[in-house]
């Protein structure tokens, strides 16, 4: 086994090599080590389950920081009242490592979690990241113009019951200028509480962009069924607009 994962790490370094350019600062929620320029501010709105929307504005600092807000609420959009998240969520990441051919390194903290918010338990459907590392080396394939950034982390999240810390991995690719596909993985080990299957979420997302930064992507939530075991996928759209001051 360990021989064919050595003959495929050959064969991916025969075809790409490390990239100047940077990936996306989130892959479907796994946070890579990129971040925004200084100046840049970018907002963002997902529109989920039930008519739940989420919002969030992120701000580039010193080339090398940002931290955002955000906030959210279900029902929306459709019929019903609208159910307000308890309290916003904040960001703040730090590229702490950038060297060119070498894989970047940025530590954070993010309190916005995925899905509905359960009062009782004071946790999201899917608890948000916390705490975590991240660690992401971009890759070039010039024949095809193909970037692919390989993000993985680890974080420990402050929702509900503090069982343990959790992983998290992703890939992106993107081909020539505007079209990307994006893999997302969730390990869920902090995870124990009968709301999840202990299978991990698995995500899929289908990214188009329109001028530099900004871009639409549609998604596909919890492709194995872990919430709750119902075996139902979730259909997402998230709309990214970059400005700058």
């Amino acid at each position: 086994m360990s021989s064919r994962w050595a003959c495929a790490a050959v064969v991916l370094l025969l075809v790409f090599h490390p990239a100047v350019s940077r990936a996306d600062i989130q892959i479907i929620d796994s946070p890579t080590a990129s971040t925004l320029g200084h100046g840049e501010m970018r907002w963002e709105i997902g529109v989920a389950n039930e008519g739940a929307v989420t919002t969030s504005l992120k701000v580039g600092a010193f080339e090398r920081m940002y931290f955002g807000i955000s906030y959210g609420m279900e029902n929306a959009l459709g019929r019903g009242d609208w159910e307000l998240n308890p309290h916003p969520g904040v960001q703040l990441h730090v590229l702490a490592w950038d060297e060119i051919g070498l894989p970047s390194i940025a530590f954070g903290f993010d309190s916005q979690g995925q899905g509905e918010y359960f009062t009782e338990e004071q946790r999201y459907e899917r608890k948000s990241h916390g705490f975590y590392g991240a660690v992401t080396q971009n890759l070039l394939g010039e024949r095809w113009n193909v970037l692919t950034g390989l993000t993985a982390g680890i974080n420990y999240s402050m929702e509900g019951k503090r069982e343990s810390f959790d992983l998290f991995a992703g890939v992106s690719s993107t081909f020539g200028r505007n079209f990307s596909l994006l893999l997302d993985y969730d390990f869920g080990l902090d995870d124990r509480s009968g709301i999840d299957s202990n299978y991990g979420y698995l995500d899929f997302g289908v990214q188009l962009e329109f001028g530099r930064g900004n871009h639409i992507r549609f998604l596909l939530r919890d492709l194995l069924g872990n919430y709750r075991g119902q075996g139902q996928v979730s259909r997402e759209l998230n709309f990214f607009y970059l400005f700058r001051l």
